[in-house]
């Protein structure tokens, strides 16, 4: 079984990529022909939901043949009854359909009763049919990836994730435009790719079961013949049901609201049909071959008693034999079929839930104000996705709700037998003329009705919400109003019986009623539009027109026309074609008729044109309504005419008034109405200009004067025919500019501009003009500007006076015609980088009148446009005269001075000459204080390496001393002896504390440690100092205190511990009787640590020997205390390095304080403190634990053996890894804990030989490393081998403390 997780991202990158070919499909470029119409045939196949890819196997398993029928019923429609559908597609397209709801409304009066019945039905009959889409791939998903073949069916919450997952899609492929008539290229092509998929997931798991199940088609025939032998379903095709939902398969293909959408509303090209006829019937042959196949597999390899529905045979089939990617295949398979058709139906049911329920109710509700609104498509968006959402949500709780209560194909068939009930009413309404809107209204009702009674209703009995009454005693009692059972027909089989009555009395009531029912108007138009479909095309009937002369068009034509423009029409028609002017009694070209048909469509309407040539030229009367079409179509024309001249004019921001021949006014607008300020009632059709005028005239609109006189004046303009123009300054200061021009046939139109902005604007330019030649003829610069054809736009005062030009007619005149020709060229280079967008900038001669010589700088800058464009380039001429005179003048003072310099310059030389010789000596000693000093240095870092080099090799020695000491120390002596033990102990002791303070200044001083710099909480490292340090002051009868503190620095953690030890350390050896504290103090962002004790105190003269290396302060009492002189030295030096201040204060026989200054920490960095493990107990003592120690000294190992021999252990010595694995091996030696010098030879060292010993163990023996390399690099290299770490010199009380530890946990371990 695949991981529920892996199924979700595969079926995710799936969606994904339908998004990704629906987006391509939107933006990619209209295919060609042949791919528009393979497309349009694929997408047909929406029709193959999930019934037929889990279903029909299914239905094949357990009902026999009448899984056939969902197969043969499209197959049938599409060779046999395709004109049908033609017929649909060319009444649709005429009709601007956008729904199947709205084709069956305009049909039938365009009745908005009738659109809500079917938007009602087709919801109600769709919600199963989505319902089951869910289920299909809820059984799917849990069969792909459920561990056991029992959680078939769950589901868990898969459906509403699918769910959602289709809404998203629906809602942004599917409601991104406002008009519901615009094709959904994008969608359609995703759709078309998932037919590809499902269709050859199928195929693959059927060519599976055939060779892989039945090893060839001759095994798998021979099943299938078997099957069909025994099973008594396939005794015969006719029994049960198959007829009746091989007609339910029929009307499905026309009825079901996916279908109509992909079949009718989204194809744009009745050719499409063309190779849709055989491929799309194709396509349902190849996937029924394999429906049997499949079938048989489940049958014959599943056992009758097995859990597995028959509904997943496509996808258990394949996971049964551990074809894992077959299985994902299928599952993707299923998941296109659910989704296509999902999705599909969502976008249709939305747009006929928006257009016929939910914006006609909002337009209804008068305080929403709708009709006034400007954007009404973004509320039809929202409608549409709110509605695609809800949608989703009812198939979920349906299925929720009574997703086991059936198969897959008994959701589809119920969703059928709903849709069937639009068949009378599409067919009817397309060749029959008398069918009426109430009877569609009353007959679709009852057999709606009757689909609730017969079949909701016994499914909702069968998920337990209703109660059994129905089915025992039927409605009111009545045993013939049983839902299964009406009028006492039991025959039946319960969707037969459904689909009879509710069929039949939906027939029945359509035809009775509407034959016994007045029709509209409206409705016998829409009866022949829909009916006579074909006679309204006239391409096609244009074949009827062959006797039809160009005497008859010109004759019809004129009618409407005129004599005039119909002879220039059909004249200027020849000329373009490069023909004669056509005689009466020529033959009509069909070219020519559709001519006179577009000439006509412009008077009188597209359709009215069609109706009065098919009329007149073929010589039959026209119907009524075509009488009306005609009346309906010109009036509407006539509207539209006057609509959009009044929407042109109202949208046009001058204010417009029209009068006519009698100098009546016939239009205005808003703009004209407001600019005047006329009162209500004065400005309406038929009112004479003249009082227009008059009431103008009254109010000072034309100034002072005999009003009169005025009006007069106004409409003598008028009457004149001429056009004029001119500017009114009106009392209220605005400005309006008054345009006038006569109308051909009379009349005359005004136009009126408030120009008040416009004059405003124009004096501003002025002032800002005069203002900028103010500010450039004051300035002593000369400036011109000139554009990109070097033409002179602007020029000042100096610039103009200079160059001796006028620069009230400079403009436009290019500078090659104004400046001197050598002047040009000069300029020319210049010129043409400032035109390019470079600065430039040199320098030239002015012209002067009185002959004197002028310099001056030139500077072109390009004007730079706001696309990086050069819009031209300004030119500045500055006067640097006076600074070039000074720089000559300047000169000339330079070569007087040469002479004084060359003097100065000999006397300069002598005195250079003895300076020299004094710092050649100079450098001389220089050099040798620098060698001095490197040898120093030098000196002083081979002495430091020497000594750490030199305590390194010490320890080696004295720790095989400090071993012997140690076991001598553990055997009995007599009191003289022992002194002589203890005595030697102190001392190995003290030469080991000395060798050790002489490696860390070594270290130090050479710079080989690294501080590791951390924030960490100050309390963890002094409850550490607190335990270490009570015992000793405890030894030497002082009392010690440690104030807590939980602030947080950021420091090197062990070295400020060194410190503070070396700092406690001193405090008790220097302290006789008194007490110690530790504690600190916030100061700012430092936090200063302190040990204060009651000692002997140190002079001040003396603080700041303190810190020097072997430094001890004389004071007779120091000398009663054993020590080196070396802690504070290498305190002063981590310190240093940790750029921590040290101080000291101290008081002569009171006591000294001494303190470090760190920085404080972050609180949230700070890193915790690892907890002690505290698991293992103390072990009782060594006795007979078995020790190996590998070491290469030979005094080592016989120290080592007399230690711990005195401690009771069996010891096993090796010299190298090689001879410890010999030892283990030949003495069958199993060491309990292994110790293990670290450099063994020049290459191997103790941690190889411990990886090399535990690879011959089964278990991990404890072990500890000792060295005296102090590095870091080899601390991680110990732990990381899982070893503990001890340096040298060894002190025997801490070797058996991590000896006593390690021995106890690795029992512990074995306990447990």
């Amino acid at each position: 079984m695949l991981s529920g997780w892996t199924v979700i991202m595969i079926s995710l990158a799936y969606v994904g990529l339908l998004f990704a070919i629906a987006y391509y499909g939107d933006k990619a470029t209209t295919p060609n022909r042949i791919g528009k119409q393979v497309i349009y045939a694929l997408s047909l196949a929406v029709y193959c939901s999930s019934w037929t890819f889990y279903g029909a196997v299914g239905r094949a398993s357990t009902n026999g043949w009448e899984f056939l029928a969902t197969y043969l019923g499209p197959i049938l429609v599409f060779m046999l009854g395709w004109q049908v559908i033609e017929k649909i597609v060319l009444v649709s397209k005429q009709q601007n359909i956008t729904s199947i709801s709205d084709f069956i409304s305009s049909r039938y009066g365009k009745s908005q009763l009738l659109a809500v019945l079917v938007t009602v039905i087709a919801v109600l009959g769709t919600i199963p049919y989505i319902a089951m889409q869910l289920k299909a791939v809820a059984i799917s998903f849990s069969a792909i990836t459920a561990g056991s073949e029992t959680s078939l069916g769950k589901g868990s919450d898969t459906a509403l994730f699918v769910a959602m997952l289709m809404a998203v899609f629906a809602i942004l492929f599917g409601t991104r435009h406002i008009d519901a008539t615009e094709h959904h290229d994008g969608l359609v092509l995703a759709v078309a790719f998932e037919s590809i998929i499902k269709l050859t997931a199928f195929i693959a798991v059927g060519v599976f079961v055939t060779y892989e199940i039945f090893d060839g088609p001759a095994p798998l025939i021979a099943s299938i013949s078997h099957q069909l032998a025994q099973n008594q379903n396939f005794h015969s095709i006719l029994q049960d049901s198959f007829l009746v939902e091989t007609v339910l398969a029929c009307a499905a293909v026309i009825c079901l609201p996916r279908q109509f959408q992909v079949t009718i509303v989204e194809t744009s090209d009745i050719n499409n049909l063309k190779l849709a006829r055989w491929l799309f019937p194709l396509y349902m042959a190849l996937l029924a071959i394999f429906v049997l196949p499949i079938s048989t597999a489940g049958l014959t390899y599943f056992d009758e008693y097995s859990a597995v529905d028959a509904d997943t045979f496509v996808l258990m089939l394949p996971l049964a034999e551990g074809h894992f990617n077959l299985a994902t295949f299928a599952f993707i398979g299923g998941l296109s079929a659910a989704t296509s058709m999902v999705i599909v139906a969502s976008i249709a049911l939305s747009t006929m839930v928006c257009n016929d329920i939910v914006m006609p109710l909002l337009f209804r509700i008068s305080w929403l104000n709708l009709s006034q609104s400007k954007d009404l498509g973004a509320l039809l968006l929202k409608v549409r996705r709110v509605t695609i959402m809800c949608l989703m949500l009812l198939a979920y709780f349906y299925y929720r709700i009574l997703g086991d209560q059936g198969s897959l194909a008994s959701f589809g068939l119920l969703a059928f037998v709903a849709v069937i009930q639009f068949l009378p009413a599409i067919i009817g309404g397309l060749y029959w003329k008398t069918g009426s809107r109430n009877g569609v209204f009353i007959g679709m009702t009852a057999g709606f009705l009757l689909w609730l009674y017969t079949l909701v209703i016994p499914t909702l009995m069968e998920g337990g919400l209703i109660g059994d009454s129905f089915l025992a005693d039927g409605l009111l009692s009545v045993s013939w109003l049983k839902p299964t059972a009406l009028f006492g027909m039991t025959d039946l089989d319960p969707l037969t019986h459904g689909v009879f009555w509710s069929l039949s009395i939906n027939i029945m009531l359509y035809i009775a009623v509407s034959r016994y029912s007045s029709r509209r108007l409206v409705d016998r138009i829409q009866a022949s539009a829909f009916v006579d479909i074909y006679n309204k095309d006239l391409p096609e009937t244009s074949r009827h027109y062959e006797h039809v002369t160009v005497g008859d068009l010109q004759m019809l034509t004129e009618r409407f026309l005129g004599i005039s423009r119909t002879q220039h029409s059909f004249t200027g028609f020849a000329l373009q074609r490069g023909e004669e002017p056509p005689l009466s009694g020529d033959k009509a070209t069909p070219e020519l008729i559709q001519f006179t048909e577009r000439l006509l469509a412009g008077v009188i309407g597209a359709s009215s044109a069609r109706i009065v040539l098919a009329s007149i030229l073929q010589g039959r009367d026209m119907q009524i309504g075509d009488v009306v079409t005609i009346v309906d179509e010109a009036s509407q024309a006539l509207r539209f005419n006057r609509s959009l001249l009044q929407s042109t004019i109202e949208n046009i921001s001058l204010g417009i008034s029209v009068v006519d021949q009698q100098m009546r006014l016939v239009a205005w607008n808003r703009p004209y109405v407001e600019m005047f300020d006329y009162p209500e009632g004065l400005i309406c059709v038929g009112r004479p200009i003249e009082e227009v005028f008059r009431h103008n005239a009254i109010k000072g609109e034309y100034g002072p004067g005999d009003i009169e006189t005025q009006v007069k004046k106004r409409l003598e303009v008028l009457r004149s025919s001429q056009p004029h123009s001119y500017e009114r300054f009106r009392p209220d200061g605005t400005v309006l500019d008054v345009r006038g021009n006569p109308m051909p046939n009379g009349g005359y139109v005004n136009t009126y501009m408030d120009i008040t902005d416009h004059k405003q604007i124009e004096e501003a330019l002025r002032e800002s003009e005069q203002n900028i030649r103010i500010y450039t003829d004051n300035v002593p610069v000369l400036i011109a500007y000139l554009d990109p054809n070097r033409r002179y736009l602007f020029v000042n005062k100096a610039y103009a006076s200079t160059f001796d030009l006028d620069r009230h007619n400079i403009s436009g005149q290019p500078c090659y015609k104004v400046l001197p020709e050598d002047e040009y060229e000069l300029r020319t280079p210049y010129i043409r980088e400032a035109l390019t967008g470079k600065r430039q900038r040199f320098e030239t001669l002015l012209p002067t009148k009185d002959g004197s010589i002028r310099y001056a700088e030139v500077t072109y800058i390009p004007h730079i446009g706001e696309y990086g464009d050069v819009l031209g380039y300004f030119t500045l001429y500055q006067d640097i005269t006076e600074r070039r005179l000074a720089e000559q003048a300047l000169q000339e003072t330079n070569e007087t001075l040469e002479q004084r310099v060359r003097e100065r310059t000999h006397a300069l030389s002598v005195v250079n000459k003895e300076l020299r010789k004094e710092n050649t000596i100079r450098a001389l000693m220089e050099d040798e204080l620098r060698q001095a000093k490197s040898d120093a240095e030098a000196a002083n870092l081979g002495k430091t390496r020497f000594l750490a080099a030199a305590s390194h090799d010490l320890l080696q020695p004295l720790n095989a001393a400090r071993l012997f000491s140690s076991a001598l120390a553990q055997k009995s002596h007599s009191d003289e002896t022992r002194q002589l033990v203890d005595n030697l102990d102190g001392s190995l002791k003290a030469a080991e504390e000395l060798i050790t303070a002489i490696l860390d200044i070594s270290k130090l001083d050479a710079g080989a440690l690294e501080p590791s710099i951390t924030d960490f909480c100050v309390s963890d490292l002094f409850s550490t100092l607190s335990v270490e340090f009570t015992a000793m002051a405890v030894d030497k009868s002082l009392k010690f205190r440690c104030h807590p503190c939980k602030q947080v620095v950021r420091s090197d953690q062990q070295m400020l511990r060194r410190i503070l030890q070396n700092f406690l350390s001193n405090a008790i050896r220097y302290t006789q009787n008194g007490g110690i504290l530790l504690g600190c103090r916030k100061r700012g962002n430092k936090l200063r640590f302190e040990v204060w004790d009651t000692g002997v105190g140190i002079p001040q003269s003396k603080l700041k020997e303190v810190f020097e290396e072997f430094r001890r302060i004389d004071n007779p009492k120091h000398s009663q205390v054993q020590g080196l002189g070396l802690g504070l030295a290498i305190t002063e030096r981590i310190a240093r390095m940790l750029e921590h201040r040290l101080r000291v204060r101290s008081w002569p026989t009171k006591g000294t304080v001494f303190s470090v200054e760190v920085p404080l920490g972050v609180a949230e960095n700070a890193v915790k403190q690892k907890p002690e493990n505290r698991g293992w107990i103390r072990s009782k003592g060594l006795n007979g634990i078995r020790v190996l120690v590998i070491d290469n000294e030979p005094k080592i190992l016989e120290g080592m053996s007399a230690l711990l021999g005195g401690w009771s252990c069996e010891v096993a010595v090796a010299i190298s890894g090689n001879e410890a694995i010999a030892r283990i091996q030949e003495e069958h030696f199993e060491p309990d804990i292994i110790l293990a010098d670290y450099h063994l030879s020049e290459t191997d060292t103790g941690v190889n030989a411990l990886k090399e010993i535990q690879i011959l163990t089964d278990r991990d023996i404890p072990a500890i490393v000792i060295t005296a390399d102090r590095t870091e690099e080899v601390k991680i290299e110990i732990a990381s081998a899982g070893a503990q770490l001890l340096t040298k010199p060894i002190r025997p009380a801490a070797l058996r403390a991590i000896i006593n530890k390690l021995i106890a946990n690795a029992r512990a371990l074995t306990t447990e």
